[in-house]
């Protein structure tokens, strides 16, 4: 009996690896050509591109101007007012027809409307966070088929539902509407309410098989092998045999091969396999990201087949909320090890989602690596990014932290909103969990702090009755359905309900969980403040400050290059966001004369300041385990607290963060009267190395204060010297001098941190006379720097182009040469044109000849 079924068994196989042509289970039609769309009322069409949205279209059509240009934002504000229909054409054949099962397949439509397939209405959609499906088999024709998609005007929607409510609903108007919050306007954002069909939309048929969702995670790591389990969902509508086979591509080696009986219906199987001597994966600046090529392949008895890749890594990766005896505690384990989490909050990388491409991806992660980040948190206030931005990050070994899409906001807790959100969740969750990357769910953005500390039930003039029912709604989602879906559909990551748990204000917002300290910028605390407020997981902190002059002349001409021009105005969304910024110049003694002086003042303050709130918070580690500035990137050219502009221009704060980000940091503190130095480490390992700290004078002159040989344990914060100013200082002016720190491990790499103990603009800093010589090589052009004195914080940008630097906002020594990358595909003449060099010393003009 055993020998009949093994050679049955057998006989089926063979057949299978003899074929020699697989059809496809899943058949897809894309309709992505011939689209056009009008203004509804009208009857002109114009050309559409899809996927886009209807400002893109409007623009590509030269019926707009420039979104992003001046103050063209306010006079486009009509655009979102107004519903818009996009209609195509398509030819259906026979053959298609002739399928068992049909679809019609939106993967994304923002945001209100209603479907029509051959003048029948088929879909209505209120959910730019959905894909959208429907049988479409009875409404198609052989020959000519129409699709008309009509959009409503999201703010006159929101209008609606809110009065249908019957109760008000404190924070922004995308309460109301499943649509990303950011397109509403934000302190670093334009207002543009978009519409369109921003993602793929086709016709989805089969016969005899859908294969559904898969879920493929890790279940234990031994020391010679892993154990992973697949759960894999397939529609049948045959009752028919097939075997299911996991491989690596990148080997061939086959890991599972299993037959599985296919029956009318939704089935469902647990494949469990083991991987022998696993290449792990971890997070960068840890290990190697080991990428899993894996090849997951159901072939059907009658010859039909279906392939899904999936980049895997293999590793035990949550998150940890726990009591402790001082509060709670918030940290990232992964494979077994506290993991210190740095990195930045993300936004949209466009106003208009669909103009982000495959390079604008690369870019970013490329960016966060450089960096020396391991986490990247996907701020609640954009959309669930595509899946590409999470393969990228896994390739590189970036963690994410995910939020759901609530911020800022209540929000209704009726039963068509939680639906609504029931679908929504569950289709992201679905789609997300197999990025093995995922660290944690996070519910929402400040929406509990919101509710509890800004002030929105007596600036609504809300009602304790509707207080009651707006709260038992917040509990709904967040407390319950979230976590509720979580829990049964990614059940191996940790739920967070939100972030941060504590407002800024509250004395808990430091000793539990995730915190979000706006303190500095948002209460106008000095920065110093930051050596203070150290929390147990710092999630969102910043300053702001200018993006570089090429950003700039993106939205304006070179003669509107002043201060607070009106187009630079309108590129500042923050109400107080000038006022704020020439404040904390002034706590460094620094005043800009000139919009040049602006850029560069902002920049080396904003990283001065959010330097220190790095350096406190990695010195009290494991108090606190976590470092996630705001923000990292920008949606638009603008002012904001981001460390990258749009176009990927580096502001002085992301050189600094690659510096602080480094698995071991050299920290020097100004408490007071006492210097303190201490270095930091995320190694595994233990090293041994030398701690130098120095007086440097600005002729170059440097005298050792400091020296001591360290064994540095792994994954350690270390104390090394707490001493009197005075003593370190003795002899010299502490406005005349810099204290360097250095640390060089084993293998001779030096970590260093340089510190003035006097504010930026009060430095006795002398006029320099920095020379520089250009030279073409691939890919860009080397500069090559020196002085006759010390120049601090050299910064070196185009003026109207962008461009990176591999160094910049360095300190230039003399008898010291510094060589300088810039990737560029300027020509030398206009590179040589465009290139300035600037430097703090220019607030001073003391000639040290004189002196």
């Amino acid at each position: 009996m055993f020998v009949r079924k093994f050679l049955i068994i057998l006989a089926f196989l063979v057949l299978l690896s003899c074929r020699t042509e697989k059809k496809d289970l899943i058949q897809r039609f894309l309709i992505v050509d011939n689209w056009s769309f009008c203004q509804e009322g009208d009857t002109t069409f114009f050309p559409a591109s899809i996927p886009g949205t209807i400002h893109t279209d409007l623009f590509r059509n030269k019926i707009i101007e420039d979104p992003y240009y001046g103050c063209n934002e306010e006079a486009l504000q009509w655009i979102g007012e107004c519903n818009w229909i996009y209609k195509t054409e398509f030819v259906v054949d026979k053959s298609l027809l002739s399928k068992t099962k049909i679809f019609l397949v939106f993967e994304g439509l923002d945001t209100f409307s209603e479907v029509f397939l051959n003048g029948e209405n088929v879909l209505v959609s209120n959910n730019m966070h959905r894909k959208w499906t429907v049988d479409c088999k009875d409404f198609l024709v052989i020959g000519k088929n129409t699709l008309e998609v009509r959009f409503i005007s999201a703010l006159s929607k929101a209008a609606e539902d809110s009065i249908s409510l019957g109760y008000k609903i404190p924070g922004g108007k995308w309460a109301f509407s499943r649509k990303a919050a950011y397109h509403f306007g934000w302190d670093w954002g334009p207002k543009f309410i978009t519409s369109g069909i921003f993602k793929p939309v086709y016709i989805e048929s089969w016969d005899y098989h859908r294969p559904g969702d898969f879920y493929v995670f890790t279940k234990e790591i031994g020391e010679e092998s892993a154990n992973i389990r697949l759960l894999y969902q397939i529609e049948s509508e045959i009752t028919e045999k097939a075997v299911v086979k996991i491989s690596d591509t990148n080997t061939g080696e086959v890991f599972t091969k299993q037959k599985v009986d296919l029956a009318p219906g939704n089935n469902e199987y647990v494949i469990d396999f083991i991987v022998k001597n696993p290449a792990i994966w971890w997070s960068n600046g840890l290990g190697e990201p080991n990428i899993y090529e894996l090849s997951i392949e159901l072939h059907t008895e009658s010859g039909y087949s279906y392939i899904k890749e999936l980049p895997f890594g293999i590793r035990t990766l949550k998150a940890v909320l726990e009591d402790d005896e001082i509060g709670q505690a918030l940290y990232i384990e992964l494979n077994g090890q506290k993991v210190y989490a740095k990195g930045a909050n993300y936004i949209p990388q466009n106003s208009f989602i669909t103009e982000v491409t495959k390079q604008n991806y690369q870019d970013i992660i490329n960016l966060a690596v450089e960096s020396n980040m391991n986490m990247i948190r996907v701020w609640g206030g954009g959309i669930y990014e595509n899946d590409i931005f999470y393969e990228l990050c896994n390739r590189n070994g970036i963690m994410v932290w995910q939020d759901f899409m609530f911020a800022c906001s209540m929000y209704p807790g009726n039963d068509d909103f939680v639906e609504n959100v029931t679908q929504e969740a569950t289709q992201q969750v679905k789609r997300l969990r197999n990025h093995s990357n995922i660290a944690l769910w996070c519910g929402n953005n400040e929406v509990d702090e919101g509710w509890h500390n800004w002030g929105w039930q007596k600036s609504y003039s809300i009602s304790s009755g509707d207080s009651a029912i707006i709260w038992e709604g917040y509990k709904k989602v967040f407390h319950q359905l979230l976590p509720d879906i979580v829990n049964e559909i990614d059940p191996q990551r940790f739920y967070l309900s939100t972030s941060p748990l504590y407002g800024w204000g509250r004395a808990k917002s430091m000793t539990h969980g995730s915190s979000h300290y706006w303190g500095v910028w948002w209460g106008l605390q000095p920065a110093e403040m930051y050596l203070e407020k150290v929390p147990r997981f710092m999630s969102e902190f910043g300053l702001q400050a200018l993006p570089t002059l090429s950003t700039i002349r993106s939205f304006q001409n070179a003669e509107d290059d002043y201060l607070f021009s009106p187009s630079l105005n309108c590129h500042q969304k923050h109400p107080t966001g000038f006022e704020n910024i020439a404040k904390y110049l002034n706590m460094e003694s620094l005043k800009a004369n000139n919009l040049e002086e602006l850029i560069y003042y902002s920049q080396i303050v904003q990283a001065k300041g959010i330097g220190l709130a790095i350096e406190a918070q990695r010195r009290a580690k494991p108090y606190c385990m976590g470092t996630l500035y705001w923000q990292l990137n920008d949606c638009w050219p603008v002012v904001s607290w981001s460390g990258t502009d749009f176009f990927g221009n580096w502001k002085a704060l992301q050189y600094r963060i690659r510096d602080l980000f480094d698995d071991v940091m050299v920290s020097i503190v100004d408490n007071k009267e006492i210097l303190e130095a201490y270095v930091v480490s995320d190694r595994l390992e233990d090293s041994n190395g030398k701690f130098i700290i120095s007086i440097v004078d600005f002729f170059g002159n440097r005298k050792d204060v400091f020296s001591e040989d360290l064994v540095l344990k792994a994954n350690s914060s270390k104390s090394i010297l707490s001493e009197k100013l005075d003593k370190i200082f003795s002899g010299v002016n502490m406005n005349e001098v810099m204290v360097e720190a250095v640390f060089i491990d084993e293998s001779g790499k030096r970590y260093i941190n340089q510190k003035f103990f006097a504010k930026l603009g009060n430095v006795k800093l002398y006029k320099p006379n920095i020379k520089h010589k250009v030279a073409p090589t691939e890919g860009g052009f080397i500069v090559t720097l020196n002085s006759d004195i010390f120049a601090a914080y050299v910064q070196l940008y185009l003026s109207e182009d962008n461009a990176h630097f591999d160094k910049n906002f360095f300190h230039l020594f003399p008898n010291e040469e510094i060589v300088v990358f810039c990737k560029s595909d300027l020509s030398l003449r206009d590179f040589l044109k465009q290139l300035k060099i600037f430097c703090l010393n220019n607030n001073q003009t003391i000639d040290y000849e004189a002196n």
